[in-house]
């Protein structure tokens, strides 16, 4: 379990923040890779005439490890 800076092991609340702010992240990400933009700001990538397979080919190879 990971330690704050004084040593000691976190608390309760400290644990149910990082929790929350990790399962938000991982919603967002979740969406962006389903489509769904939630910044009005970024602009949605046009995939044209891509296959379904072609688009599910390239996004394994942009997050595979």
């Amino acid at each position: 379990m990971r330690q704050n800076p004084k040593g000691k092991m976190l608390t309760e609340e400290e644990k149910t923040y990082h929790f929350k702010r990790l399962q938000s992240r991982n919603y967002k990400a979740s969406l962006l890779l389903e489509g769904i933009h939630l910044d009005p700001t970024e602009k949605p990538q046009k995939h044209g005439m891509q296959t379904e397979a072609k688009l599910i080919a390239e996004l394994k190879a942009r997050y595979a490890r």
